[in-house]
């Protein structure tokens, strides 16, 4: 599941107890289809909701989240919920439902995951096939397909988290050797890990390419070898 939201910038103090505690409290929005947050046009996502379990959520963002700071989130059918950051690491934070949600608070969001990926812009995207898609890219989108989330590819492969994430954001890219690992916690063929095209036909560019390296170091064409790393 893969939402986009708009997280309000910090305003004057809103605080609630939380235990002994009192922190700020956020307004955490969701985006519809063609709109920004609460309703207003033109307005992009700054948070991506990876996942949204029963107690609680995975948000990747650029914006400075702390660690105890709550937000509240309202869901298609559960209305407003909140959530505390529990852990932080890098882009990625996770967050704890004050109150659990139930099967059908969980399906409603999934529906509305659903919705937005089927809006023309992705379908357009979608359109042009898997070809352009880069290591990273493609690990993102064979884990969204089985409905996976970055904690469940970590748990089998025995990895970190943010290490998936950097993976899927191209940040870092996994040893060749686990690719077949990989493959088999995502449930699919290793060539479908490793078979990345171009987005054109790269022989011209490889054929010349190996010719002006050839020419620099005195050699024949035929003994410059060129490794794409994809």
């Amino acid at each position: 599941m893969v939402l986009k939201a708009h997280l309000e910038p910090t305003t004057p103090p809103q605080t609630a107890a939380i235990g002994s505690r009192r922190t700020t409290r956020r307004g955490l929005m969701l985006h519809t289809s063609g709109s920004g947050p609460a309703g207003e046009p033109g307005t992009e996502a700054n948070v991506t909701v990876h996942n949204i379990s029963e107690t609680g959520m995975l948000l990747e963002t650029d914006l400075s989240l702390a660690q105890g700071e709550t937000l509240s989130l309202e869901l298609p059918l559960a209305g407003v919920v909140e959530a505390e950051v529990v852990w932080a690491s890098g882009r990625l934070f996770g967050c704890a439902f004050a109150a659990s949600l139930s099967a059908a608070d969980l399906a409603a969001a999934q529906l509305k995951a659903e919705t937005a990926l089927s809006k023309p812009e992705v379908k357009r995207e979608a359109a042009l096939g898997h070809r352009r898609e880069a290591l990273g890219q493609r690990l993102n989108r064979l884990r969204r397909e089985q409905s996976l989330t970055l904690a469940d590819i970590a748990g089998r492969l025995g990895v970190s988290k943010p290490t998936v994430w950097a993976w899927e954001k191209g940040k870092a890219k996994p040893l060749p050797e686990r690719y077949e690992a990989i493959a088999a916690a995502l449930g699919v063929d290793v060539v479908d890990i490793t078979d990345v095209s171009p987005s054109g036909d790269a022989e011209p560019v490889i054929q010349e390419s190996r010719s002006r390296i050839a020419q620099l170091y005195g050699v024949h064409p035929d003994r410059v070898r060129i490794m794409i790393d994809l």
